[in-house]
């Protein structure tokens, strides 16, 4: 037995984990949809909103329909007819009695031209999301049933400076799964914060996951959920936003 060639394959191993770029391989990959050709799709969204405490209780959900249009140019939002004739009654019965939710309108604020871009070219949301983050773990791993590369990442926390010195970070962590291109399959972002100033206190905690498919030379999202919770000044509050996106 060669015990000095036994001895070197641990040093090979730990040269190679070394000089490895998981995060390079994925952004190497997200060069490959630089989303120029033409695309269109409907995108279905449903937010729900919740509060409750001592400020008052609020309760709706509202959801909405639309068609985007994306080419080398830009981006478009076409709003049907009926969906402008809903929030029309909408804004009519609230001008009667101004307790009441305007819970379409409200879904439909939600998507503007970044909402859009997004959607039809998320690869430089997952650029984004990679600046400035470290790598935890680089395991195989599965998704929807099949084999995936899964990366782990603490993010790098953006905290507003008007914000420091009153809010910690506890959580803030980003998962990836990747194709055999290490082409993100899809990626979740978990952040959860605490914030006190003076006497008062607060927390939230949000869950953001997209799924992602290739779409010609477009990384598109079809699926996103996003959900956070409230707490603070005894006042709770809920947010749940789930969208989906059919390519034509």
């Amino acid at each position: 037995m060669n015990v000095t060639r036994l001895l070197s394959l641990p040093l090979l191993f730990l040269a190679t984990s070394l000089t490895a770029d998981p995060l390079g391989d994925v952004r190497s990959a997200l060069g490959r949809f630089p989303a120029q050709q033409a695309a269109r799709a409907t995108y279905e969204l449903q937010r729900s909103v919740k509060n409750e405490g001592k400020f008052g209780n609020d309760a709706f959900s509202g959801k909405i329909a639309v068609d985007l249009e994306a080419s080398s140019g830009g981006y478009h939002i076409v709003v049907g007819r009926p969906l402008l004739e809903q929030i029309e009654r909408e804004q009519q019965a609230r001008d009667r009695n101004p307790k009441l939710n305007t819970p379409v309108a409200s879904a439909l604020r939600e998507i503007n031209a970044v909402e859009a871009a997004d959607a039809l070219d998320f690869a430089p949301v997952v650029l984004r999301l990679l600046d400035g983050a470290q790598l935890v773990s680089d395991a195989a791993g599965t998704w929807a049933g099949k084999p995936a590369r899964v990366l782990i990442l603490r993010a790098a926390d953006r905290i507003d400076p008007d914000d420091a010195g009153k809010m910690k970070v506890a959580e803030n962590k980003v998962t990836l799964w990747l194709d055999s291109d290490n082409v993100p399959l899809a990626v979740e972002h978990m952040f959860g914060a605490r914030f006190s100033f003076l006497f008062l206190k607060g927390e939230v905690k949000e869950k953001k996951s997209w799924h992602l498919s290739r779409a010609a030379d477009r990384l598109v999202r079809t699926r996103f959920e996003f959900t956070q919770n409230s707490s603070g000044m005894g006042q709770k509050g809920n947010e749940v936003v789930v969208a989906t996106l059919r390519v034509h």
